[in-house]
């Protein structure tokens, strides 16, 4: 007679609120709750702040019942792109029906143009509104990372806030996963904004600076919505980055170069620049970083990602603050960031990417944007993913 499986014991340090911990469960439990045809919401941008647990245990409730001859797909939003291995885990069972807004994953990819995932890629600004229109329909489940839970039932957001905000707000549904791994020292280090609404009721959103806080470091849910409570210890998905090497260098010296010749010509201010936006990838890493060669400190960054250069640009003092929505860290980045947090904390903040990714506030605050492309045309359109 096999007994029945030993309940999971609660980390009372980061599950401080006894509601919530009643609701402690397995991933493989926690999926039960989402059913075939769902519209399923999981946080995570980039690599930084995807379930670990509960979408690799859906990943495999999916196989089973197509093992079994049973049809389960799901609708899949997220943030942007997530952890590579999460999103090839559910795109290899054919398990997504439609995904947005963003992916760069090569199965997934390859079924998008197959024809077998259906896709929708839109700036992602636009996605919380969207989804609070009901453009996607109902938001049936919402799988959201966090960092911990306070006495009184607020959520530390985790390494990325991209629309988990959103999602917790809509979703019928909401499972939580709380990572022991994030360090407790990320409490503080995100500023979630509250202030956003729907046509005709929307009012300006008050960042004049990159370091303003317009909101507040923890997210709101409703505990009644909250069906199950799932505890994970599990790093990040760490980025691939090479080491800058002579082009890079060289693209590094262009930039300052032009940087030079702006502040020159009076179009920048001599010492601290505007703020800086910079991509994920490669080159873009090797650039930021090679910043640090040039004459200027004390700069700020509003981004989307903060990847390793930026670290070493904080590190140095050639950048006095940085605000994006997630981080993008190599495996040596990570480990910089946990053995750092109290550092950093007080020079990064993260915050919804409606908010890091508003066209209106970039405009506003004159960011310089350096981006990859694959090509451009006479007229200045780019093209950068296709």
């Amino acid at each position: 007679m096999s007994s029945a499986p030993a309940a999971p014991v609660p980390n009372t340090e980061r599950i401080r609120n006894r509601e919530f911990r009643n609701k402690i469960v397995s991933a493989e439990e926690a999926v039960r709750y989402i059913h075939p045809g769902d519209t399923v919401a999981v946080s995570g941008f980039a690599s930084a702040g995807t379930p670990k647990a509960v979408t690799p245990a859906l990943a495999e409730r999916i196989r089973r019942a197509r093992a079994a001859g049973e049809e389960f797909t799901v609708d899949l939003l997220t943030g942007a792109s997530v952890s590579a291995d999460v999103e090839r885990l559910l795109a290899e069972t054919d398990g997504i029906a439609l995904r947005m807004p963003y992916q760069a994953e090569p199965t997934a990819r390859a079924r998008i143009n197959d024809g077998r995932m259906d896709y929708v890629d839109i700036h992602l600004s636009h996605v919380a509104q969207q989804v609070w229109e009901g453009y996607y329909g109902t938001v049936d489940v919402a799988v959201v990372e966090v960092a911990g839970i306070t006495e009184s039932g607020e959520l530390i957001p985790a390494t990325s806030v991209g629309n988990s905000k959103t999602w917790l707000d809509v979703a019928e549904k909401i499972v939580l996963e709380v990572n022991s791994w994030i360090p407790e020292g990320l409490a503080g280090s995100h500023d979630i904004y509250y202030g956003t609404a729907l046509p005709p009721h929307r009012t300006p959103i008050l960042l004049t600076d990159v370091d303003d806080r317009i909101g507040q470091p923890f997210f709101r849910v409703d505990p009644e919505r909250v069906v199950a409570v799932v505890e994970t210890d599990a790093p990040d998905s760490a980025v691939k980055l090479a080491a800058p090497d002579s082009t890079s260098d060289a693209i590094a010296a262009q930039v300052l170069d032009f940087f030079g010749h702006e502040v020159r010509s009076g179009r920048l201010p001599a010492d601290t620049l505007l703020p800086l936006q910079s991509g994920i990838g490669n080159v873009a890493n090797a650039v930021l970083a090679g910043l640090s060669r040039g004459p200027y400190r004390g700069l700020t960054c509003y981004s989307e990602v903060i990847q390793d250069g930026m670290l070493q640009l904080i590190d140095d003092g050639t950048v006095r603050f940085a605000s994006s929505t997630a981080f993008a860290l190599s495996a040596a980045g990570l480990d910089k960031l946990v053995e750092n947090i109290d550092f950093y904390r007080e020079r990064i903040l993260l915050r919804p990417q409606e908010i890091s990714n508003h066209p209106e506030i970039v405009r506003r605050l004159g960011i310089i944007a350096m981006n990859g492309m694959l090509e451009a045309d006479v007229y200045g359109n780019v093209n950068s993913t296709t």
